[in-house]
């Protein structure tokens, strides 16, 4: 019953047409049979129909129908047989109707709520599986571009691995050769100063003898630059590490010791991370210092917190360097000796992003700080 009909108004036509057939039914049976509550019990069939219906207070309507068709099968059956002996028992059966059209109007109310659920589930549910279906095609997509990408990344790491291979092993080639260069290169220029140094002890004439001289410092002038392509080479040749800074001080002091110049270290605990050369920055601060510094008795060595950076302080009590010079001192080639020192050093702090400059007031020392950036330096306790 409840799928009758192409839409909801030929359901509830159909629906009526089938109670009102029913009740007549009844009505005439009624009248004819008087089976009383035994017949009348088929009144609940169209009373239960009525939940059915569309109308809200379709099972009211119902129940006062249904009371008409009592009584009415009562006025004919009175009417005909004049044995009106039933009425009490049709008065019960009408207040029972009454009853259970409340029931019914609950069963409705429950029945249309449920009803309506039951198409939102269904709504949900259709609006899962579709998103579902939407989500695997995109799933499936991605997982295409993925695997494509992946592909690609597979690819390329491929080919990198290829140049890198090829570039260590030009690398190697390259360092090879600049080690035999330089070590034939050092050879030829010892062999000349030994030469020179002859020359000079059989020279007379001083003119002679003083571009011997100048012979002689262009060619320690080589020497220096050969050792510092040596030095340079091995800029970022290992990966940067910890090192403790009062250890390398100490090391980078002892060749350079001087009974006159004291070198004091209160850098307990500090490391920082840096490239592998950096031992040879506080070897070239030392050694400009002893070189350059005039009456120069004390080198320190000390740090402070600036921020979240670490500062290292080379302090000396020499002369000082001049404010025109505080940025040219760092470039290559400048100063009195090779002018590679303080280039190198600031080089080779530059590979982990540490930083170096020149603070000091001339007449009062020398004073350098290399800020090491947060993260690159720690303090432990030992």
């Amino acid at each position: 019953m409840i799928g009758t009909g192409k839409n909801l108004k030929e359901r509830d036509t159909l629906i009526q047409l089938a109670m009102i057939f029913l009740c007549l039914g009844i009505i005439i049976v009624d009248v004819f049979l008087p089976l009383g509550f035994v017949l009348w019990i088929l009144y609940l069939v169209p009373l239960l129909l009525s939940v059915w219906l569309t109308g809200r207070y379709a099972p009211f309507i119902t129940a006062w129908l249904i009371t008409g068709a009592i009584l009415a099968s009562s006025l004919i059956s009175v009417t005909l047989r004049q044995d009106p002996s039933d009425l009490p028992d049709r008065a019960v059966f009408i207040l029972m109707i009454a009853i259970v059209s409340l029931l019914v109007y609950e069963i409705r109310a429950n029945y249309t709520t449920l009803e309506a659920e039951v198409i939102e589930r269904r709504k949900a549910q259709e609006s899962l599986l579709e998103f579902t279906h939407t989500l695997e095609v995109r799933i499936a997509d991605r997982t295409s571009e993925i695997l494509k990408v992946n592909q690609e990344l597979t690819e390329d790491i491929k080919k990198r691995r290829k140049v890198e291979a090829a570039l260590e092993t030009a690398n190697q080639k390259l360092s090879l050769l600049s080690q035999i260069t330089r070590h034939d290169i050092s050879n030829r220029v010892f062999a000349l100063l030994a030469e020179l140094d002859l020359a000079k002890d059989l020279a007379k004439e001083p003119q002679l003898i003083e571009s011997l001289l100048q012979l002689e410092r262009t060619s320690m002038a080589i020497q220096d630059q050969i050792a510092f392509t040596k030095d340079y080479q091995e800029i970022g040749a290992q990966a940067p590490a910890w090192y403790p800074i009062t250890s390398l001080i100490r090391n980078a002091a002892d060749p350079l010791y001087s009974p006159e110049v004291n070198v004091s270290v209160n850098c307990k605990g500090v490391e920082v991370f840096a490239d592998a050369m950096i031992s040879k920055v506080f070897y070239n601060l030392i050694h400009n210092a002893l070189r350059h510094g005039e009456h120069l008795t004390r080198i320190t060595f000390s740090y402070q917190l600036s921020g979240t950076d670490l500062v290292i302080f080379c302090e000396d009590n020499g002369m000082g360097i001049e404010s025109r010079e505080k940025e040219n001192i760092f470039r290559k080639g400048y100063g009195k000796g090779s002018g590679l020192g303080l280039f190198l050093s600031r080089e080779i702090l530059s590979i982990t992003g540490i930083t170096i400059q020149e603070t000091g007031e001339r007449g009062n020392g020398a004073r350098f700080e290399i800020h090491v950036p947060d993260g690159d330096w720690r303090i432990t306790e030992s």
